[in-house]
């Protein structure tokens, strides 16, 4: 892993809806209406920002029902400023928080998108099966 810049910040919180809608533009990700994307972030049970000088450059955010499944989503990192440990060490907060989390065999999924699977292998998910790119984890594992 590279070296993490040393100006760059890591904040616990939900991106604003124009931060959203420039990360995922970045990455050539589909336009997504206003109201959605602000329905979608206030539904959020945890998110994670990345800043370099003054600029948001990655996020990620944990959803789900609160209690048997949770999905990481909207890990977005911006081109010029990937492959630099910034996806990285936001999947490992998200991995944190459900970490934390008090229920045992709790499932965390993601679909991995095209070219990820073996960033996701790394953070410590696993593929449902060579073909899928639904990807998972266990939280607090009892056998399960």
């Amino acid at each position: 892993m590279r070296k993490i810049m040393s100006d760059l910040i890591f904040i616990e919180r939900v991106p604003t809806v124009e931060e959203y809608a420039a990360l995922i533009a970045s990455v050539g990700w589909k336009e997504r209406e206003p109201e959605a994307i602000r329905l979608a972030l206030g539904n959020s049970l945890y998110a994670v920002c990345a800043r370099f000088e003054n600029q948001l450059v990655g996020m990620g955010r944990v959803i789900g029902d609160g209690g048997l499944h949770y999905y990481l989503s909207d890990v977005v990192v911006l081109p010029n400023h990937q492959h630099k440990g910034i996806g990285t060490r936001i999947v490992n907060m998200l991995n944190h928080y459900l970490d934390t989390l008090p229920y045992r065999s709790t499932l965390v999924g993601i679909i991995a998108g095209k070219g990820t699977r073996e960033f996701y292998e790394r953070c410590g998910y696993t593929a449902q099966n060579s073909h899928s790119p639904a990807m998972y984890r266990w939280v607090n594992r009892e056998d399960a």
